[in-house]
């Protein structure tokens, strides 16, 4: 097996949690949905990311300033630590 296939197959079996996507925020202020998917190890269509992402939109972690499907570009909202 590849390290790449194995690489996929390691992070699909792990969930994306809202914790994991505002770590990757707090290292990057903002991203766009591609960047947030690789730098999570995922596809921009996982579920589990868009789930997460929805959440902390919702709940005002995140704000969409710009962009559609995979150029969705996202922002930081809070600066807590």
């Amino acid at each position: 097996m590849s390290i790449r296939a194995e690489q996929f197959r390691r992070d699909s079996v792990n969930s994306i949690s809202n914790e994991s996507v505002l770590n990757v925020f707090r290292q990057n202020a903002f991203l766009d949905l591609r960047k947030l998917a690789v730098k999570l190890g995922v596809d921009t269509l996982n579920a589990a990311l868009a789930m997460a992402v929805g959440n902390l939109e919702r709940n005002g972690k995140i704000r969409r300033i710009g962009g559609k499907g995979r150029h969705t570009l996202f922002v930081l909202a809070t600066f807590e630590g």
